[in-house]
């Protein structure tokens, strides 16, 4: 191998590893940003997570907002929303994948050099750019089925958590008592998403329906605005929500027990193909002896 050859395939794997690195890796609390956020109302803010060298963070908050905007990132603002990460990390997660893919052909090339052959450069230029081009979109796929399956979770939570709300009120607990003792309970993600909002509501002076509402917006989770209307309506007019918080669980529960059983429905008609391709396999192994005597005499 080449001398050059093998240092670029170092220096690759070297910044993919970094790439790899400062996104995966929980990077620590800043507690500037901390207090800023709580001084918006809980926005949560496009920011890099400072883990790694100084150098680093310098570099991922001059070249990540710009390669997020000129990619419109900004699509996947709610999914990233539920589930917690910057659009920087996205970025930084796209472009550790295309380095990645653009190094595999690299590899493949090394390896048939090694073995005595050459890999022709017209095939492995744009096999490079092919490899990259694929692994590159892979982090969007990975955020939109994570979403999904955190938004299902997300709803799951709501739900206990409607029960809980509901239980606060007929212990004759205000709107808002209601809705922070209900949040203190849980001891899921989702609800402690719904604990900081609330704080953050009552840091900004909000009442705490509306942190709800800015979640559901936020992250898209729709069914959380029930909750915060039904609040709303109950710390304005007084009205007793014990009853309809108690039904609009027991309708998200069947809702979600609909969507369970058309999913195992679907995955049980998904399989139909495979068994009975197994099936006639499985004749045609019994029928061949048959067939070859018929046949060949």
């Amino acid at each position: 191998m080449i001398l050059w050859q093998a240092l670029l395939i170092g220096a690759l794997f070297a910044a993919a590893a970094v790439l790899l690195y400062a996104a995966f890796v929980p990077a620590p609390p800043d507690l500037r940003d901390a207090v800023r956020r709580l001084r918006h109302g809980g926005a949560v803010e496009s920011r890099p997570a400072m883990s790694g060298p100084a150098w680093w963070g310098a570099a991922r908050c001059r070249a990540a907002p710009p390669l997020a905007r000129r990619l419109r990132l900004d699509r996947h603002a709610a999914d990233l929303a539920v589930l917690d990460i910057t659009v920087e990390d996205l970025v930084v997660r796209k472009v550790g994948y295309a380095v990645l893919g653009a190094v595999f052909p690299i590899l493949l090339g090394a390896a048939v050099a090694l073995m005595g052959g050459r890999l022709p450069v017209v095939a492995s230029g744009p096999l490079v750019l092919l490899f990259a081009a694929a692994l590159f979109f892979v982090p969007d796929i990975d955020v939109r089925r994570s979403a999904a399956a955190a938004r299902e979770r997300m709803r799951q939570a709501v739900c206990v958590y409607l029960e809980l709300v509901a239980l606060e009120r007929l212990a004759d607990a205000g709107s808002n008592q209601a809705l922070e003792r209900a949040a203190r309970i849980g001891t899921t993600r989702e609800h402690d998403m719904i604990r900081r909002a609330l704080l953050d509501a009552e840091v900004d002076g909000r009442p705490a329906w509306s942190a709800l509402l800015a979640i559901a917006e936020r992250t898209g989770v729709k069914e959380l605005d029930d909750v915060g209307d039904i609040m709303r309506v109950a710390g304005s007019d007084g009205a007793a929500v014990y009853t309809t918080l108690r039904a609009r669980a027991q309708s998200l529960r069947t809702q979600m027990l609909n969507a369970s059983r058309s999913a195992a429905n679907a995955a049980s008609e998904h399989m139909v193909v495979p068994v009975a391709l197994l099936g006639v396999i499985f004749m045609g192994l019994i029928a061949y002896p048959a067939l070859v005597r018929i046949i060949f005499g």
